[in-house]
């Protein structure tokens, strides 16, 4: 109760109010980019053990009460909008722009018509490789597999190592621990072969689980709210890739976007995103496929002179109605003005 006090304080009436009203005076207004994975029914959301409950996933009804706390304090615009006034035009206001990772095809099913409904534009964020397939991304697949088995302990050969599985929480951190072994172990070329051998068809999703099919595509790139940007083709971190499998895994993804839709792809996202996951070389590769904006995983509020390869977001909350004033601090970009004046 205390902390969320404090919280309210200084979003409304404390010195960081003040603060973010002088860095707006000075630096422009700012463009907050969040991004988020699976929207899902409700039901599946408040199912502890489900394990679509992950972080990154939320509900349809927590990305309403998102978008209808976002659109009282903020412009929603399209990531076009977002990389023509970070650009030369300049930022007109505070803005925010709502992105989705990987390409589940809920993002079709009850994604859509919620964006629709609040006449709000989103970016989809495409892995080409699972579109229209029965598999999932690697490290999906992983997940897949810790909780489709029965027992509370599984031993795998391969790591030598037993995980504990007598919990939700507990099944996913066997799997992100098993993610981490294969990423220190195995070229990323080799993680499905990897993979397949210790899980078999458990690493396979369910039907609701898929990703989306190209006629689920084809309608999208039609829909005016929705852009469609890359994601790479298998969600390998180009950390872990040579130049050449990052150039394929950036290249292939756009390229296959392109034929298959008759589209001008523009925007690509970085799997993972993390600071680590690309440089100067991916960022060339970008721009000669004639990308325009490419975003990571970086916190952070962006303004005008951005680098629109180097764009910060903000990951989506599960449970945005818990603690709305929460969710608004780190919209708002509060922890890194708080970081920016400690260094």
């Amino acid at each position: 109760m205390i902390k969320k006090l404090i919280k309210i304080l200084v979003l409304y009436f404390g010195p960081w109010s003040l603060l973010r009203l002088m860095k707006r005076r000075k630096e422009g207004a700012g463009i907050s980019i969040l991004y988020g994975h699976r929207v899902l029914s409700d039901a599946i959301i408040a199912d502890k053990n489900d394990p679509r409950r992950i972080t990154g996933h939320t509900s349809v009804s927590e990305v309403e009460v998102a978008i209808l706390e976002l659109i009282k304090r903020f412009d929603i615009i399209s990531m076009d909008e977002a990389v023509d006034q970070l650009g030369a035009q300049g930022v007109n206001k505070e803005s925010v722009v709502l992105t989705f990772d990987d390409g589940f095809k809920d993002n079709f099913k009850y994604l859509l018509p919620v964006l629709k409904k609040y006449n709000v534009p989103a970016t989809y964020y495409i892995n080409s490789s699972v579109i229209g397939t029965k598999h999932n991304l690697w490290f999906q697949s992983v997940i897949n597999y810790f909780f489709a088995i029965k027992e509370n302990t599984v031993k795998i050969e391969l790591s030598n190592k037993e995980y504990d599985l007598s919990s939700a929480d507990k099944r996913y951190i066997a799997a992100f621990d098993f993610m981490q072994y294969l990423q220190t172990n195995y070229k990323p070329d080799k993680f499905h072969e990897v993979i397949e051998s210790v899980a078999g068809v458990k690493a396979l999703p369910n039907d609701d689980d898929y990703h989306l099919s190209w006629d689920d595509l084809s309608i999208l790139a039609k829909e005016p709210l929705i852009t469609l940007g890359a994601h790479s083709y298998n969600h390998y971190p180009l950390a872990y890739c040579d130049e050449k499998q990052s150039k394929f895994e950036i290249e292939k993804s756009v390229t296959d976007l392109e034929e298959k839709l008759a589209i001008k792809i523009k925007h690509f996202s970085y799997p993972r995103g993390h600071v680590e996951d690309f440089n100067d070389w991916h960022i060339k590769v970008l721009k000669d496929l004639g990308i325009s904006s490419a975003v990571t995983t970086i916190r952070g509020v962006n303004r005008k002179g951005q680098d629109l390869f180097q764009i910060k977001r903000v990951g989506f909350p599960q449970n945005i109605s818990n603690d709305v004033n929460d969710f608004l601090w780190y919209v708002g970009g509060i922890p890194q003005l708080i970081a920016s004046l400690r260094q």
